[in-house]
């Protein structure tokens, strides 16, 4: 029996040596993968990301919570002075559609662009406020108006174009 324990012993004690061999071997390869970007770095990808998007989720609201569909058309977006951003979105009221720039301020969790509207008013819609992260092609974030608020979340994808008839 103690020939049985001493070779279950040996056995953990080697498996532990390689264990920790492996650890310590990949532990400057994994920490170079993670390298943080640089500030200007994720704002030229966060431009990327939104400009010719298209925000595509759902929604619910303090007085409806059960989910709904919502689609916001970003035609492009830009950085301005500080933390502002001029977001340039596609607007669709009454059959029509129509561009509005909206400055809209955006903070940085590490790598995690947050867009932090306070009280911003959308001529012809009311005033918002939201707390929107995106990170890794997807958004989610709270926002609220005067009257309710509620979450929102989804994905980002591309806008597709459509090419002028011959």
């Amino acid at each position: 029996m103690s020939k049985l324990l001493a070779t279950l012993v040996s056995l953990a004690l080697l498996a532990g040596t390689i264990s920790a061999t492996n650890a310590a071997e990949s532990a400057p390869a994994k920490a170079a993968a993670e390298k943080p970007k640089d500030q200007a770095t994720l704002e030229k990808e966060f431009a990327a990301l939104l400009t010719g998007a298209t925000l595509v989720g759902s929604y619910n609201a303090s007085d409806a919570p059960e989910p709904k569909q919502d689609r916001y058309s970003i035609i492009r977006a830009v950085k301005a002075e500080g933390d502002d951003w001029i977001i340039t979105a596609k607007i669709e009221y009454k059959g029509f559609s129509v561009p509005i720039d909206l400055n809209i301020p955006v903070k940085w969790a590490g790598d995690t662009a947050v867009m932090s509207p306070s009280k911003i008013t959308i001529p012809g819609f009311g005033t918002f406020t939201a707390r929107v992260m995106f990170y890794d092609g997807q958004y989610a974030g709270t926002w609220s108006s005067a009257k309710h608020g509620g979450q929102m979340w989804g994905r980002v994808e591309r806008t597709p174009t459509t090419k002028p008839a011959k």
